[in-house]
C-alpha cells in the first residue's frame, strides 16, 4: 500500500526506515523521501512508528527510592 503518492513511497519502504532506526517523520523523511512533498501522509507515518516502536504500550513509571541509614 502507498503511504505517500507524492514519492510513490511503500509501507514496506516506511517499516524497513522505521527498522532501519528512524524514530521521527524527520527521520522517515530523511531515509525514504515520505512525508516530504506535501504532507498528507505525516499522520500515517506517525501511526506507522508508534506502532512499531519496541515499547508501544509501555510507560515509564518513577519508582520511589528508599534510602536506609547507615
Amino acid at each position: 500500500m502507498y503511504v505517500c503518492i507524492c514519492r510513490a513511497v511503500t509501507d514496506r519502504d516506511v517499516a524497513k526506515a522505521i527498522d532501519a532506526g528512524a524514530e521521527t517523520v524527520q527521520e522517515v523523511t530523511r531515509a525514504c523521501r515520505a512525508g516530504g512533498d506535501c504532507g498528507a501522509c505525516r499522520g500515517q507515518i506517525e501511526e506507522m512508528i508508534a506502532e512499531r516502536s519496541p515499547c508501544e504500550g509501555l510507560r515509564l513509571v518513577q519508582l520511589p527510592v528508599r534510602v536506609r541509614a547507615a
